[in-house]
């Protein structure tokens, strides 16, 4: 089933992320394709270890925890996924199988831990209002700690007592609904690229969203090569408008000005 080194390691690296995951922000972009590759290291399977943190980036784009609010944790997901696509041997399908219902689970477990949480943040409010700094710091420490360690023994849990049940399970699903789940994979990123077109305002800029569909669809170019010139096009863009803005500063200042000294 899984080797006491990969045990280790899955939980090792799970516990080390989500104890900096919230101090260093940019490593939270896309990280479940980077969680899906470094699992199926450890796994032996990098392909299927792709494929689930890609699936499950894609089922999560757009979606944002903003002001507090708990959603869906598709790192967990994508995490859990890939260890028993990889253990099962049944790919991607048995990956969404697991990481889609654990992504889920993953909303309660947020708000479990920020309850907790505010055990320790009025310490480090008490802290704070005696002065006793350095003591405020460790509290904040201390919360982090048990976050990751929150966190990490459900994965734990999975990947030892509950291993046997899991991939009992899997093997139990019958073909058709590993079939739909397939077919759910195919869907879900499309509904995920939906959500964040919606965070963009297609109506002033619909004309590079043409751009990309026809260079995909007509000229047969990659995702990676079309990604590289909407990144050119958008950095000409802003520094177009940023120069306008500037020299439309410059000839108010020129024309306008003020009589304050007259």
């Amino acid at each position: 089933m899984f080797t006491p080194f990969q045990v280790i390691l899955v939980c090792v690296y799970w516990w080390l992320f989500t104890l900096v995951s919230g101090d260093i922000q940019l490593i939270n972009y896309a990280a479940e394709v980077f969680h899906g590759l470094v699992c199926g290291l450890i796994m032996g399977d990098v392909k299927t270890g792709l494929e689930v943190g890609a699936t499950m980036c894609l089922m999560g784009m757009g979606i944002g925890g903003f002001g507090g609010a708990s959603v869906p944790n598709y790192q967990f997901g994508a995490l859990t996924g890939t260890i028993f696509a990889v253990s099962s041997g049944q790919g991607l399908e048995a990956g969404l199988a697991i990481g889609i219902p654990i992504a889920t689970l993953g909303t309660q477990f947020d708000m479990l831990s920020k309850m907790a949480g505010s055990f320790f943040l009025h310490k480090q409010i008490d802290m704070s209002h005696a002065h006793r700094f350095n003591e405020m710091g460790k509290w904040i420490w201390a919360w982090k700690a048990f976050k990751a360690t929150f966190y990490t023994l459900p994965v734990l849990l999975g990947m030892t007592a509950g291993a046997g049940l899991i991939n009992g399970l899997l093997q139990s699903i019958p073909g058709w609904l590993m079939k739909g789940l397939n077919t759910a994979a195919g869907a879900l990123p499309a509904v995920g690229l939906a959500i964040l077109l919606k965070y963009m305002n297609l109506s002033k800029w619909w004309v590079w969203l043409v751009f990309g569909y026809v260079m995909v669809s007509y000229f047969g170019q990659s995702m990676l090569s079309t990604a590289l010139l909407a990144m050119i096009a958008a950095v000409l863009t802003f520094k177009y408008l940023e120069d306008r803005d500037s020299r439309t500063a410059v000839v108010g200042a020129a024309t306008g000005g003020d009589d304050y000294d007259e």
